[in-house]
């Protein structure tokens, strides 16, 4: 794989490391998970979901997790800028075929999202006492479905696979200098689909409301499509101001009622906030990567649908390159917020409850920003088709032009 020609997302950082995995721990510590011994198995492909594609976190995975044994996950807050920054050091010990699993998988899991589900099947394993609707509050997955951004994946994925059988169907009817000339095009068009900033070693500092907004609006503008990221932006907004109201009420409560409240009560008082945080928090990161996805779907369609470019596809591919940059940054600064909320709201708690919340929410940050990579590259066949056709369209418009000065 060359740079210039593949998305250089967390998705292929993971899978040509191998052994690497971007999922960073709070406040400078090193976090230790450990996932269960045993065996993942998943269902037949007749009682999974429909969809499929790089998006294999909401597909069954075909294949068992084989005695995955201890993990011992390090790092500091580095590691937070997952975008491709910064990989975290696996011990895996006693994993006898991980590496047949991993291959088997086809690319359509991620070792992040291996391990997920793995966190997820010790959790039921181990937990008696979370109910179904607790559960939900935190399951990515359903909450991401709740949101729309399943239909919205799949919609954008069928896009993606018409318009790229279109675009091969185009280039096994050329030949010649034409075939030769459109593929220099085309590569021309995935140098310029590129998300060379999320290496960037820049520190990223968070926007405010306004500035998000005005930013994010002003780079959709540029696709000249007639939809606007009202949704995105007021799911983002809301986040926010979630943490800012739940920062200031254990500070308020703090000093009105801290000798009136007894260590038994502030310890239940404390443990359900911070419970309340890393729910709203998971809702919160599924929500954003939800609306993400249908802005892209929208997009892709509107793209597809459109009579007039009044742009060239070079220039949207590098504002939805920027976009995606925004997007993944806006989650690295989310998934800070929210845990230093949770640390705030948690200094009272020990390591082993409190630690493991945080790295839930660090691991579903890291996975909501790969999702929205993916579909990013979902929508490069999209835009090679409407190239070709807003090409073609041109040609015949001049040889329209041309053909009357001729009979003259």
């Amino acid at each position: 794989m060359s740079n210039k020609d593949d998305l250089e997302s967390i998705s292929n950082v993971i899978e040509k490391a191998e052994t690497s995995l971007g999922i960073p721990s709070p406040s400078e510590i090193s976090t230790e998970v450990q996932y269960a011994t045993g065996e993942t198995s998943a269902k037949e492909n007749g009682n999974s979901s429909p969809m499929s594609g790089p998006f294999g976190v909401f597909s069954t995975i075909s294949t068992a997790v084989q005695s995955t044994g201890k993990s011992v996950i390090s790092g500091g807050l580095d590691a937070l800028e997952f975008i491709g920054k910064k990989t975290m050091d696996v011990i895996a010990e006693g994993d006898p075929g991980f590496k047949r699993t991993k291959g088997l998988m086809n690319r359509t899991s991620t070792l992040s999202q291996v391990l997920r589900e793995a966190k997820e099947k010790e959790e039921l394993w181990t937990s008696n006492e979370v109910t179904m609707e607790t559960d939900k509050k935190t399951h990515y997955g359903l909450l991401f479905d709740e949101f729309q951004g399943l239909s919205h994946l799949e919609a954008l994925e069928m896009l993606s696979r018409e318009s790229e059988i279109k675009v091969k169907s185009i280039l096994n009817s050329l030949s010649g200098e034409e075939l030769e000339t459109l593929k220099l095009e085309l590569e021309q068009l995935k140098e310029a689909f590129s998300l060379a900033e999320l290496c960037e070693e820049e520190e990223e500092e968070k926007k405010g409301d306004e500035d998000f907004t005005k930013e994010i609006t002003e780079l959709f503008s540029q696709l000249h499509v007639s939809s606007k990221p009202e949704k995105l932006a007021r799911a983002r907004n809301t986040a926010y101001e979630w943490i800012r109201t739940s920062l200031a009420k254990p500070l308020k409560e703090k000093e009105e009622g801290e000798k009136q409240l007894e260590a038994e009560n502030t310890e239940q008082i404390n443990n359900k906030s911070i419970e309340d945080i890393h729910a709203f928090a998971i809702r919160s990161l599924a929500e954003l990567t939800a609306c993400s996805i249908e802005l892209f779907h929208k997009t892709a369609a509107l793209v597809l649908h459109g009579r007039k470019q009044e742009v060239t596809t070079i220039e949207r591919s590098r504002a939805l390159c920027q976009m995606t940059v925004l997007l993944c940054k806006e989650l690295s600064c989310l998934s800070k917020e929210f845990t230093t909320c949770l640390t705030t709201a948690g200094v009272k708690e020990k390591a082993d409850v409190l630690n493991p919340l945080i790295t839930a929410v660090f691991l579903e940050a890291s996975n909501s920003a790969s999702y929205i990579q993916d579909a990013f590259q979902l929508l490069l066949p999209v835009l090679e088709i409407s190239f070709i056709e807003n090409k073609t369209e041109l040609q015949r418009h001049e040889l329209h032009v041309q053909r009357p000065l001729s009979e003259h």
